[in-house]
């Protein structure tokens, strides 16, 4: 007990001199003292480093923007001020509002010659394609009138003649009035028959009708080059009834005199014309994902529907195809 005793003041005297010193090095409120007294810890060097790095990014690019949008203003007052010369020097810079005075529109320039030389709509067959089988009409020199006079185009009526050619169109080439029209045929008999491409300006005045013969079905293809590998009885190109009943309903009509009723025909298209590529729905800009109904563009047959799309392939246990 009296060990016990003498413990006691001892103890009491080391708290003593302890409490000043814990009230010294109390911590303040900024000071981290751990997450248990749920205080956020200081991000890292790098961390705040790339946060003012990006604010000091976004202060710059705004500052860029309003310098050019002030800097663009200055140069259309300027160029509005300042008078343009018909030429410059070489080592003198034109104002922009030189250039867009002296700028040229191709199509514009196009238009007016396709507008010159142009045959009329009338002239070319309705929905006429590549696969069709046509007999184009032309004017030819007569033998004997002399190259001198066809080199100048000094040829009269009298001197030319009407002759004709029959083929198979493969493909429109040519942009505005330069358009051309590729024919061929197979001519000669046998192991002596050879193949004879003819390119036709559509707009050439020289070019006097074009006669359909045959409507011919090519599917999906974009032009009928395949005809070039193509010999003996597989030369051919399978009909189009479409075309064939829309030409007899059309000739019905101008027998019975409503030629007012037969819609104008088109221009010849060329292939990335007649199959431009595919825009879907979804890339376009009113396009609303909340009013999306499958049911209203679902195109697709009742048999495609309750028969294909039901099918399911049935898995293999091995992993492997047929087996």
């Amino acid at each position: 007990m009296a060990a016990k005793a003498g413990r006691l003041p001892a103890a009491l005297a080391l708290v003593a001199l302890l409490v000043p010193l814990a009230l010294v090095l109390r911590p303040s409120g900024d000071t981290f003292v751990g997450t248990s007294l749920r205080v956020r810890p200081e991000a890292p060097r790098a961390v705040r480093r790339a946060e003012a790095d990006k604010e000091a990014l976004d202060d710059d690019e705004e500052d860029e923007e309003d310098f050019e949008e002030d800097y663009e203003d200055e140069d259309d007052e300027e160029e509005s001020n300042v008078e343009l010369k018909a030429d410059y020097a070489f080592d003198e810079e034109p104002p922009k509002a030189w250039y867009k005075q002296r700028h040229i529109d191709r199509h514009k320039v196009n238009m007016k010659f396709f507008d010159i030389y142009k045959k009329p709509v009338d002239f070319f067959p309705h929905r006429l394609q590549a696969g069709d089988t046509v007999r184009v009409y032309y004017l030819e020199a007569k033998p004997g009138s002399g190259d001198k006079e066809v080199r100048g185009l000094k040829l009269s009526k009298d001197q030319l003649r009407e002759t004709y050619f029959d083929g198979t169109i493969l493909n429109f080439r040519g942009e505005y009035h330069a358009r051309t029209m590729t024919v061929r045929a197979m001519i000669g008999k046998g192991l002596s028959s050879v193949g004879y491409e003819f390119q036709f300006p559509m707009h050439s005045p020289l070019i006097t009708r074009i006669q359909v013969m045959r409507r011919g079905f090519i599917g999906r293809n974009k032009n009928a080059y395949f005809l070039r590998g193509m010999v003996g009885k597989r030369n051919i190109i399978p009909i189009d009834k479409e075309r064939t009943e829309m030409d007899k309903r059309y000739a019905d009509l101008r027998l019975d005199g409503r030629e007012d009723e037969i819609p104008d025909p088109e221009y010849p298209q060329q292939e990335w014309d007649t199959y431009p590529l595919p825009v879907w729905k979804q890339d376009m800009a009113d396009w609303n994902e909340e009013e999306y109904d499958p049911s209203k563009v679902d195109q697709r047959s009742d048999y495609e529907t309750r028969v294909i799309a039901k099918y399911r392939m049935r898995p293999s246990r091995t992993g492997k195809y047929g087996t």
